[in-house]
């Protein structure tokens, strides 16, 4: 009988803790424009708040291959996304090293960041390319080569 109730209990305590763990997750299609070329790859890096944009730490880094360039855009797909704040920060990863390669202190390699096209020289700010996740989101990117 003892072992029956043990049983019991514990198969409701893993209900109740199942229940409790009902997050929602999202997917973020970026439609990267402005492609220049279909060499090496797309690196998306998602942020979620100014301070890890800052420290250059995303939540996450997702690759594509640039075999699928079609008219200079890329759909790039991104899914198990928790609801929140998040900005998108894109590297055009022409050598496929996952560093932006610069020549005289200039980027050689294209970047963008998501609604948001930055025609600054300097880094942009969180909040100027940040969105709230709370469904499936599309974003734009139009890649800035110098």
């Amino acid at each position: 009988m003892r072992k029956i109730i043990l049983f019991s209990m514990c198969g409701l305590l893993f209900i109740l803790s199942s229940s409790m763990n009902n997050t929602t997750y999202y997917t973020i299609t970026a439609k990267v424009v402005g492609i220049r070329n279909n060499k090496g790859t797309m690196q998306l890096q998602v942020y979620r708040s100014s301070e890890t944009f800052k420290k250059e730490t995303p939540y996450k880094i997702k690759t594509f291959d640039k075999k699928d360039v079609k008219n200079n855009t890329l759909t790039c797909v991104i899914t198990g996304i928790p609801p929140g704040e998040y900005g998108i920060a894109l590297l055009d990863d022409e050598n496929s090293d996952s560093d932006m390669n610069y020549s005289f202190l200039l980027p050689t390699e294209g970047f963008g960041f998501s609604d948001y096209y930055h025609s600054a020289w300097s880094k942009p700010k969180f909040e100027s390319f940040k969105f709230t996740l709370n469904s499936n989101k599309e974003v734009t990117i139009k890649i800035r080569y110098v």
